[in-house]
């Protein structure tokens, strides 16, 4: 008994559809389409064999076999790009630690520290602590300025561990006296337990 000839409609049909997923399957996003494609067109090339029992199946054949082709090239891109993007989040994540850490450890203030420091007079500093050892003790402020007003010239100074998830910052304004030290006449502090 001789084969008939194959029912290639439907057969026909699955293959542009399963080539079409199999192209698809290798682009990020529209991968989750050609998902859908290849498991329609693998529908459509199982119901050509069904159909094509008796007869040739080998377009039938053809056409499931890249369906199934093109679904398991989805799912390893998909594992692939997931892949990816999880050691970009643990690359981040651990960047920015780090740069926490390096934050925190640059900050030295402590709220005794800062609770120790005396403000003298708001204009004139008489009384305040003198600036001089300052840098020494807590490092270089992270920003510093000058002005002048009248007869006095003020020096804004503040520390800060920007970038640190737990924000800390302390601000001090010293007044210049005659004798060319610097004498503290403004406190505030941010953060500090």
């Amino acid at each position: 008994m001789e084969k008939k000839k194959e029912s290639k409609a439907l057969a026909i049909i699955a293959l542009i559809i399963g080539i079409l997923a199999l192209v698809l399957s290798w682009v990020p996003i529209v991968n989750n389409f050609a998902a859908i494609l290849a498991i329609f067109s693998a529908i459509l090339g199982l119901i050509a064999i069904i159909i094509n029992r008796k007869n040739k199946k080998t377009l039938s054949i053809v056409s499931f076999v890249i369906s199934i082709l093109a679904f398991i090239i989805v799912m390893a891109t998909q594992s692939m790009y997931s892949n990816a993007i999880d050691s970009v989040g643990k690359k981040v994540n651990s960047d920015i630690s780090s740069s926490q850490k390096k934050a925190d450890e640059g900050f030295k203030w402590t709220k005794a520290d800062y609770d120790a420091l005396v403000a003298g007079d708001a204009l004139s500093g008489v009384g305040g602590t003198k600036y001089d050892g300052l840098e020494a003790k807590f490092g270089k402020p992270s920003n510093s300025s000058e002005s002048s007003a009248g007869n006095y010239t003020v020096k804004n100074v503040s520390w800060d561990n920007m970038g640190s998830s737990n924000y800390k910052s302390v601000s001090l304004a010293f007044t210049k006296q005659a004798d060319g030290s610097w004498l503290l006449s403004n406190k505030s502090q941010s953060g500090l337990e």
